[in-house]
C-alpha cells in the first residue's frame, strides 16, 4: 500500500512539474514580458512598456506594409527586365528609404525601451538588440 502511494505521490509530483515546466517553456511570450524576465521590472514598469510596444507596434505595422509593396515592385520589374532601368533604379532607392524609416523607427524605439530599464542594465539590453538594426559585421 505505502509503495502505491508513494508511486502516485512521484506521479503527481512530475505531473505538476511537467504542467509548469511546459507552461513557462512552451508559452509564447511578448517583447515585455522577456523584458519583465530578465531585468526584474515593476509593476508600473510592466505598464510603461507595454505603452511602449503597442505605441511602435502602430507605427511599425505601416512600414511592413510599405516594405512587402515595394519589395513586389522590385520584383516585378527586375524580372521584366534584361538591364537595370531608371524605374530599377527608383525601385531600389525606394526600398532603401523605407528600409532606412524602419531601421530609425527601430532604434527609437529601442532607446525608449532603454530608457524604462534600470541604468546598469541598458547598455546589455542595447547590447542585445542593437544588432537587429545595425550591421554587426565589425563586431565578429
Amino acid at each position: 500500500m505505502r509503495k502505491g502511494i508513494l508511486a502516485l505521490a512521484v506521479i503527481l509530483v512530475a505531473g505538476v512539474a511537467s504542467f509548469w515546466i511546459t507552461r513557462r517553456c512552451l508559452v509564447p511570450s511578448t517583447p515585455t514580458s522577456w523584458l519583465c524576465q530578465e531585468y526584474g521590472l515593476s509593476t508600473s514598469d510592466v505598464e510603461r512598456l507595454r505603452d511602449l510596444e503597442r505605441s511602435y507596434g502602430s507605427r511599425c505595422g505601416p512600414y511592413c506594409d510599405a516594405m512587402c509593396e515595394a519589395n513586389a515592385r522590385l520584383d516585378t520589374l527586375t524580372l521584366g527586365s534584361g538591364s537595370i532601368t531608371p524605374e530599377i533604379r527608383a525601385a531600389i532607392a525606394e526600398t532603401d528609404r523605407i528600409r532606412t524609416e524602419t531601421r530609425i523607427a527601430m532604434l527609437e524605439h529601442f532607446y525608449a525601451v532603454a530608457a524604462q530599464l534600470p541604468p546598469d542594465k541598458r547598455r546589455g539590453y542595447l547590447l542585445k538588440v542593437l544588432p537587429l538594426v545595425i550591421d554587426s559585421c565589425s563586431r565578429r
